[in-house]
């Protein structure tokens, strides 16, 4: 457990000091006393952190005894198993974007949902060390996802490094960087900070998307951040006193 901890953290914080360094610190979107944010927001890191841990757990019991030996061979059958692993990632990388996709989906549109989802949209100054202010329940949704990578038999060294670049692309995503109309070009694919950091105005429940594009566009809650003005847009929900029930997400 200790291991594990050190490993989140270190994976957590010296990821967001490079997103800090290469992209935040020299093309910010607004001004930010990141001292005075850290302190705010360094103790929601820990807290998920740990949850993250817990999940990890959890997940990994669940993994043995929802996914018995049986149901791997039916995949097998289908020749999924033996394709090369590259392939097997891609397929991996897309059912849990489209898991993600529908837990995100349903806690912006069901009212009880939203409970879990609520902590994380209270963040009215987005950088990099906000994108892990996510409740306990929050996080169990969308880790559902991941249990496409055992399924697919990805190696448990290869989830491992996989599970390491996570917090790369959540905080590179939530990251204090300006709208820049590069970033359209990836974004014909991949999420990027102006695609995600739209989601957090309250323009509404579009770029629902994690990684992808693809199901925003498919399921219409796609919105080009070109028809956007960042300037006169505010992030988060009002601010309001952080609760226990918030941080758990009930």
């Amino acid at each position: 457990m200790i291991i594990q901890v050190m490993i989140g953290w270190l994976a957590t914080f010296v990821t967001g000091g490079l997103v800090w360094f290469f992209s935040e610190r020299i093309d910010p979107l607004r001004d930010i006393k990141y001292a005075e944010q850290f302190l705010k927001e360094f103790g929601a890191a820990v807290i998920s952190i740990f949850f993250t841990i817990i999940l990890a757990y959890l997940y990994g019991n669940l993994i043995i005894t929802l996914i018995p030996a049986s149901f791997r061979e039916w995949l097998s059958s289908f020749g999924l198993l033996s394709l090369p692993l590259w392939v097997r990632l891609i397929l991996a990388y897309l059912i849990k974007d489209f898991c993600y996709y529908v837990a995100h989906w349903c806690m912006h549109y069901n009212k009880f949902l939203w409970q879990t989802h609520l902590w994380h949209h209270s963040i009215q100054q987005l950088w990099w060390l906000a994108a892990q202010r996510t409740s306990f329940t929050s996080r169990f949704l969308f880790q559902v996802g991941f249990l496409a990578f055992p399924l697919l038999a990805i190696p448990p060294e290869v989830m491992f490094y996989l599970g390491l670049t996570s917090p790369l692309h959540e905080n590179w995503t939530h990251s204090n960087v300006k709208w820049r109309s590069w970033m359209g070009m990836l974004e014909w694919i991949f999420v990027t900070p102006r695609y995600h950091s739209l989601h957090h105005t309250r323009v509404g429940a579009y770029n629902l998307g994690s990684y992808f594009t693809i199901f925003d566009r498919l399921f219409g809650t796609y919105l080009d951040p070109e028809s956007i003005n960042p300037d006169e847009q505010t992030f988060g929900i009002n601010d309001e006193p952080i609760t226990w029930q918030k941080v758990i997400g009930i």
